[in-house]
């Protein structure tokens, strides 16, 4: 499998992003309700055009800051300290696999394909699904992701995230991340 390590970092300085506690064994599912008029969820699946169509599952970060994502190419990780669908405020952050050398291109590497302008959907483990509209396409170094990437204050938005870049036999991984920012839309 080719690594594709997603951290958090500013002015290249790696951020300890902190860890969920985990008694028992999974990961929390922020099942909250807010104000009694929408319930927040985790994503369970993103879909969207070129290709994009993955079921989501919450991570958490290795001790190295980088996101502990799934194995499996299919399957994206939510970022679970991050904001749920249905937040009012935040970045829902999803991120994937781009390609391994067992089975070639995964559903994330569409995100290299799709365009700002395009309409992206994310459903939540409350099967309702909520629509963004992608509006900006960014690169950045590995371990340099911004910090704003991992908040739960600030405009609600979509940040999609798979590797990018030329790939380093050396360190084995990609030199960069792709990162699709979305807006929520009717």
């Amino acid at each position: 499998m080719t690594a594709c390590g997603l951290s958090a970092a500013a002015a290249g300085w790696l951020i300890s992003l902190p860890q969920p506690r985990l008694d028992s064994g999974a990961l929390p599912t922020h099942r909250a309700v807010t104000s009694g008029l929408e319930e927040l969820s985790p994503p369970a699946r993103v879909h969207g055009p070129a290709g994009l169509d993955a079921a989501v599952v919450p991570v958490a970060a290795r001790p190295d800051g980088a996101l502990n994502l799934p194995k499996d190419l299919r399957t994206g990780g939510w970022w679970a300290l991050g904001t749920p669908v249905g937040a009012a405020a935040g970045t829902v952050l999803i991120a994937g696999h781009v390609d391994t050398r067992k089975h070639g291109l995964g559903p994330f590497a569409a995100l290299h394909e799709i365009p700002v302008g395009a309409r992206v959907a994310v459903t939540g483990a409350d099967t309702k699904v909520r629509f963004y509209r992608v509006t900006a396409r960014r690169t950045y170094p590995q371990q340099k992701l911004p910090a704003n990437l991992f908040v739960r204050t600030g405009p609600h938005r979509l940040a999609l995230i798979t590797c990018a870049g030329p790939y380093n036999r050396a360190s084995g991984g990609y030199e960069r991340n792709l990162v699709l920012y979305a807006t929520p839309t009717a």
